[in-house]
């Protein structure tokens, strides 16, 4: 199962996600928003790990300056959102992962039709599709519940590349992953507590869950 670390804004977390030899590490490079992390340090970051490919990910950057960066960068990959669904082309050559939205009450046709326009371009979707953590205690969630925006991803799953990203506790994404099979999950990075500490235990629950503790 391919993994992709997103948002890493400290070597902490690079070193910790490079050590469960995930395939993926992806830096915010759109400067002015949440989690941005200057490039020069991303650059610092990667010369202390090996392994995953580097990924920029950016939200409303022009595609020119997408592509000098990936160059400038030496960038594996580049993450754009489904705004840049109809630049893609503009992006040829590149390897380009899209990041969507499934969510309840979403257009099942509109969004199967962006699959579609968007796969001759990309290498795999990241898919935003959370549903609320179920209570303690509950029994997990089985393939006869699903919600009709989740029925929409595993269906999608079957035919595209998917990396899933979702904040469920590690037994109930485990549960949904069984159900709805995507190639790959999509994790977080986050704030260390100070320099060089930081709590990895639900990550690391997770991990162990996946038999990649």
């Amino acid at each position: 199962m391919l993994i992709k670390a997103s948002r890493i804004t400290n070597l902490t977390d690079a070193r910790y996600f490079a050590a469960k030899e995930v395939d993926f590490l992806g830096f915010n490079l759109e400067e002015g928003s949440e989690s941005y992390l200057d490039p020069m340090y991303m650059k610092a970051i990667r010369e202390w790990v090996e392994g995953p490919k580097i990924v920029g990910e950016f939200f409303r950057s022009s595609t020119v300056y997408i592509r000098e960066a990936a160059a400038f960068f030496g960038l594996d990959a580049v993450q754009v959102t489904s705004d840049y669904a109809d630049q893609l082309a503009d992006l040829e050559r590149l390897t380009v992962i899209l990041e969507l939205t499934v969510a309840p009450g979403d257009d099942t046709e509109k969004v199967l039709h962006l699959f579609r326009k968007a796969a001759p371009f990309v290498s795999c979707f990241l898919v935003h599709s959370n549903r609320e953590p179920l209570p303690a205690g509950t029994p997990l969630l089985s393939e006869n519940e699903l919600p009709e925006h989740l029925r929409l991803v595993k269906n999608v799953c079957t035919e595209y590349p998917v990396l899933l990203q979702s904040d469920l506790p590690a037994e109930q994404l485990t549960a949904l992953i069984a159900i709805l099979k995507p190639a790959g999950l999509s994790l977080s990075g986050g704030e260390e507590e100070k320099t060089g500490v930081k709590s990895f235990d639900e990550i690391e629950a997770l991990f162990e869950t996946l038999g990649r503790s």
